[in-house]
């Protein structure tokens, strides 16, 4: 079966969206694939998940200027523990859907460090700009799973390209629930690799490049926040594209 294929935030001195479809294209802010509609460079990219091979998908390119990040942090001022159970995360707020995404994410002690960690990438904007979006959001102890030196490298003044590249893996340009997720899909990192989509056959895990959604679809007033038990490092598990044609 074709795979189909989700383009996730991509972050330089423009900015991709994409969202999932059959096939996948990289056009600019005046062309809409497989449809004759346009948009505009105001316009953030909206939409849902693909359940069928015929729905329609679009990209969009957005200029923007490159943002300051906030003071230089350490793996050492991070908080790497969960002061809440996965599990209880959120439900002492009686409507999420209140808060915009990032708001929402602020309010959850678990998210600290994620929530940092975009600051410091200064993709908050960004991520406001969209009409509807997903959030893979990895736990405080997510991030203190990773090889410390590892972390450190991600964090470091000089390595900011690359934290970008690691947490644009983490928000997709439409709101897609958990249940829309299947093993027929991915989720773009470059023209010939992929982030793999993992849905056991029940449909009760869904693994994202590994990373386990363990509280699924809180939702936000403009998307969900799906919260992750590992960081999604694309350049350890993408895959890369063998079928002819890609």
């Amino acid at each position: 079966m074709k795979k189909k294929t989700i383009i996730p935030m991509a972050f330089a001195a423009v900015m991709m969206f994409g969202c999932a479809g059959s096939d996948t294209t990289t056009m600019d802010d005046t062309t809409a694939m497989d449809t004759s509609a346009t948009m505009s460079e105001t316009q953030s990219m909206a939409g849902t998940a693909a359940d069928t091979e015929e729905n329609a998908m679009r990209s969009l390119v957005i200029e923007r200027e490159i943002v300051a990040p906030v003071a230089t942090i350490e793996v050492a001022t991070l908080p790497l523990e969960n002061p809440v159970s996965v599990g209880d995360m959120f439900d002492d707020i009686d409507d999420t859907e209140q808060y915009q995404l990032m708001d929402l994410a602020r309010r959850s002690p678990n998210l600290t460090t994620f929530v940092t960690l975009i600051e410091q990438a200064g993709m908050v904007q960004d991520i406001e700009r969209l009409d509807q979006a997903t959030l893979f959001a990895p736990t405080n102890e997510a991030f203190a799973n990773m090889d410390r030196q590892q972390l450190e490298m991600l964090i470091g003044p000089d390595n900011r390209a690359n934290l970008m590249r690691v947490l644009q893996a983490h928000v997709l340009p439409s709101k897609v629930s958990s249940a829309q997720f299947n093993t027929t899909q991915r989720i773009q990192f470059t023209e010939d690799r992929y982030i793999p989509i993992d849905v056991t056959m029940n449909g009760t895990n869904v693994a994202i490049g590994g990373a386990n959604i363990v509280k699924n679809n809180i939702e936000a007033s403009n998307g969900y926040i799906h919260v992750v038990d590992s960081v999604i490092l694309p350049d350890q598990v993408a895959v890369e594209d063998t079928r002819m044609g890609y």
